[in-house]
């Protein structure tokens, strides 16, 4: 029993070297293209040292900043994780492909609308889960798209015009890289009061291919077509005056919600600064004689009298 523990333990080390040794390698060959796509995009790359940071021994990130249409654009990449036996086993079981996930926070002056092309097999997983998709979003039919993918869209308009831009060849094309795009002026995650940001993204996933010459050029591409994405958003994507009011309605649909709770909160805040005052008077009528305490309920009684005049006035008008 113990030369078999022993013989696991050694196997068990070995594959973590091994695998750790493999990922290094593939990382190595990801990180030309897409630092070479990073740098010709953006002034500031990492921290100017190296694109790729790892933040395991199969996940690495990358954040660049300095560009025009956008704040800035951080990514994930997601490889397989070679060096443990059990997620490498979950990640065959569930034939998770090593991808690379990018995430543009776009600038705040360009049209704000949602729009996504997901695998059919996700549709429903992203409809009920992303608070953006379910809430704006609907599923749109075009025959310009392979029938492996779900359109949804919230304004044809901006749908049309962001397919023009090329988008639809590219997802049309024989073993398509690009699995996943989302463009976003919402949050996915529905917010749970109403302080928070809207932030306008463009999301994408990008299939990792095969290391070799062809895969690595087509990956190069795509990943160049989602920054040419951002600066089409920023410049060729112009929404009618009555597209742009009808997405300002269908927020502030969505948001009275939020408009409600803004409002409870305000109440509740006055609330309670009034109830602190009376509570610091009611103190201080206390402290005084029975003869200015007498004077002091007489006066707030009318003063109590008046505000109940007013409140039926307000009624009767």
């Amino acid at each position: 029993m113990e030369v078999l523990m022993i013989a696991a333990a050694v196997g068990l080390v070995a594959n973590y070297f091994y695998g750790s040794r493999k990922n290094a390698e593939l990382a190595s060959v990801w990180e030309r293209p897409i630092a070479d796509v990073l740098q010709a995009n953006f002034s500031t790359v990492g921290d100017g040292s190296r694109t790729l940071e790892w933040d395991s021994a199969a996940d690495l990130l990358f954040y660049a900043s300095g560009r025009r249409h956008c704040k800035y654009a951080q990514g994930h990449l997601m490889l397989t994780a070679r060096q443990d036996p059990i997620a490498l086993i979950n990640d065959l079981t569930a034939n998770n492909q090593e991808k690379l996930q990018i995430e543009v926070v776009l600038n705040d002056d360009v049209a704000g609308f949602v729009f996504a092309v997901v695998p059919r097999k996700r549709s429903k997983a992203v409809n009920r889960d992303r608070y953006d998709i379910s809430t704006f979003a609907k599923v749109a039919a075009n025959d310009k798209l392979p029938s492996g993918v779900v359109l949804f869209s919230e304004n044809a308009d901006a749908t049309g015009q962001l397919l023009e831009s090329g988008l639809d060849k590219v997802l049309a094309s024989e073993n398509c890289l690009l699995q996943e795009i989302f463009v976003s002026d919402s949050p996915a995650e529905k917010p749970e009061s109403h302080e928070f940001k809207h932030i306008k993204r463009l999301l994408a996933t990008i299939r990792v291919p095969g290391a070799t010459e062809a895969g690595i050029k087509e990956f190069r591409e795509v990943l160049e077509f989602v920054f040419y994405l951002v600066d089409y958003i920023g410049e060729a994507v112009r929404l009618r005056p009555e597209s742009t009011k009808k997405l300002a309605k269908a927020r502030d649909e969505a948001f009275k919600e939020f408009a409600r709770m803004a409002e409870q909160e305000k109440q509740e805040a006055l609330a309670k600064v009034l109830a602190d005052k009376r509570r610091a008077e009611l103190e201080e009528v206390e402290k005084m004689s029975p003869d200015q305490r007498r004077k002091w309920e007489e006066k707030d009684r009318k003063r109590q009298l008046k505000k109940e005049q007013n409140k039926r006035t307000r009624r009767v008008k």
